[in-house]
């Protein structure tokens, strides 16, 4: 074996590039100058706190079945143990807890015993009381909590009984100085047992927070105690939060370290917001915002500054019944004139089925506000509506963004638009954007012409585009097509289409194509936004637990046996 194997550190390196569990696991097996590092790596991470109590002679695992319609039954597995933690039960919990950084907690389901404990393990009620709190978990880094839906409907005496008390123990156990990340996902009504007031002063260190869990019939104490917590984190970077009202929005205004800011808005805010004084987000590069409405994001925009903000993610569902295209454009107004140094724009729009038949000036009175920003590097519009754009208002556009990378305009899924756009087009897209490495468009790739040359003549290559997307955009089995594109993309490799559109004529371009492109069917645009963002297609992830949070979700590769 290498020297250069034998060292610690080296293989550190090495092993947190291998994503599959079972690998690290046959690499603890090989040699004892691999097993400390392996080791490390397999219990850094842990979704679930089963994996440590497996290894508890006492811990089994339990089947039963539940009738929930008349000879139909739901089957349950869930590990129990069989009696109290003893002195060796918890130099195992040490041994193995200590290697862990990061942990999820999560009430896996158990059949009740009786109505008042119904979904608690029992092995909480043992956890809880350690012989001294270094026993749990004493390097750990980053915490999430989650407590289901299913446990939001307790009765109020419920949650005071013993086996309730003893899990709000357990989380407090968790909960210290040397977290840098938190996150919960809890009903309302379980915030204040956790004391969320008393956090920022036992997590002075924390950089990430997470609130989620609100169903927005909040009582005052549960919002009091909120923002009573929000506003003393004073190094947090990243929050990420439903928000219930402006009142508690506000309350993160002054947080100087805020560089990531993501909001879930309920329907109803509430009162409007009230004026900020101060120096307010003065640090915040990164904005993203859930709504129900364009209103919500036309006042959030108009009450706080956004000079600094370089990236912008904005989904919305939008259920105005007046046309919203005037308050769409108001919005990407405010946005673009604030934004200067914008270079990651992304809006996805779910519109109402009344406002559904749009006009196809859509796509140029959205983009058009944002050709000030010169910055862009990434833009991606979804619209449910099937809109066009022709050949020179795409090309007057994107003159104005010569360093963008990424340019997805998705239409909408259930119906195809008339064609407008035209390889004249996409060449240009090509020509005015030699960055661009990915894009979606609609276009009519039929009625053949060569454009590639410029009218000075100039042949159009760009050698940065790997990937392009169709939708379901026709396309002629003609060998002229197929040379076209491969001088105009030469190093293209995936070809994007929607529900199998014409599939069998894209696959024989790319079988004609020299660098032979693959052809990937169905690919979401929020799986692209993950590809973009983390690397990763876990798209519903991302989107339940945000991008920092992906690796607590059971089905990561890190995560698998």
């Amino acid at each position: 074996m290498h020297l250069c194997l034998c060292v610690d550190d080296i293989l550190r390196l090495v092993f947190r590039c291998i994503e599959d569990r079972s690998t690290l696991c046959a690499l603890a097996r090989t040699c004892r100058t691999f097993k400390e590092p392996a080791v490390d790596l397999i219990w850094e991470t842990l979704t679930a706190v089963e994996p440590i109590l497996q290894r508890l002679p006492s811990a089994r695992f339990e089947t039963e079945t539940e009738s929930v319609q008349p000879l139909v039954g739901v089957r349950w597995q869930y590990l129990v143990l069989s009696r109290p933690l003893s002195d060796d039960d918890w130099n195992i919990i040490r041994r193995l807890s200590s290697r862990v950084r990061r942990l999820n907690v999560f009430f896996n389901y158990t059949p009740p015993r009786d109505v008042m404990n119904i979904g608690v393990p029992n092995w909480f009620g043992f956890l809880a009381s350690p012989p001294d709190p270094s026993f749990l978990f004493p390097n750990l880094r980053a915490l999430s909590i989650e407590v289901p839906c299913s446990l939001s409907s307790i009765r109020a005496k419920n949650v005071h009984t013993e086996t309730y008390q003893a899990v709000f123990r357990f989380f407090r156990l968790l909960i210290g100085p040397h977290l840098s990340a938190l996150r919960f996902d809890i009903p309302s009504k379980f915030y204040a047992h956790l004391d969320i007031s008393s956090i920022p002063a036992l997590c002075p260190n924390l950089h990430m927070l997470s609130v989620q869990g609100f169903d927005f019939q909040r009582s005052e104490k549960t919002m009091h105690l909120l923002h009573r917590a929000v506003s003393e984190f004073s190094r947090v970077e990243i929050v990420r939060s439903s928000v219930p009202s402006w009142h508690v929005l506000s309350s993160l205004a002054q947080a100087n370290a805020l560089r990531r800011l993501s909001v879930t808005f309920p329907f109803d805010l509430g009162p409007g917001p009230g004026h900020l004084t101060g120096d307010v987000f003065p640090r915040l590069r990164a904005l993203e915002i859930r709504a129900s409405s364009i209103a919500q994001c036309t006042d959030l925009f108009r009450w706080i500054p956004l000079n600094q903000v370089a990236e912008m993610f904005i989904c919305l569902a939008s259920h105005e019944y007046r046309d919203p295209l005037q308050a769409l454009v108001e919005m990407s107004s405010l946005v673009s004139s604030q934004c200067q140094s914008l270079d990651f724009l992304w809006i996805s729009i779910s519109l109402n089925f009344s406002t559904r038949h749009v006009t196809s000036t859509w796509w140029r009175c959205m983009l058009e506000p944002y050709q000030t920003c010169h910055h862009l590097r990434v833009i991606a519009l979804q619209v449910s509506s099937s809109l066009t754009l022709a050949d020179n208002d795409l090309e007057d556009m994107v003159k104005a963004w010569p360093h963008l990378e990424v340019f997805h305009l998705f239409p909408d899924n259930s119906e195809d638009p008339p064609f407008q756009l035209t390889f004249r087009g996409v060449t240009a897209l090509l020509h005015h954007c030699p960055e661009l490495k990915d894009f979606t468009l609609m276009f009519h790739a039929t009625p053949f012409q060569r454009v590639a040359r410029l009218s000075n003549g100039k042949l159009v290559r760009n050698t940065s585009v790997k990937r392009m997307g169709v939708h379901t955009s026709p396309v002629s089995e003609n060998s002229d097509v197929a040379e076209y594109l491969s001088i105009i993309m030469p190093s293209l490799k995936i070809i994007r289409l929607t529900e199998r559109a014409h599939e069998a004529s894209w696959s024989w371009i790319c079988a004609q194509l020299p660098q032979k492109p693959t052809i990937q069917v169905n690919l979401p645009p929020m799986k692209l936004y993950s590809l973009l963002t983390g690397g990763t297609e876990s798209a519903s992830d991302e989107q339940i637990y945000g991008r920092e949070w992906c690796w607590i979700s059971p089905g990561s590769k890190r995560n698998r046996c």
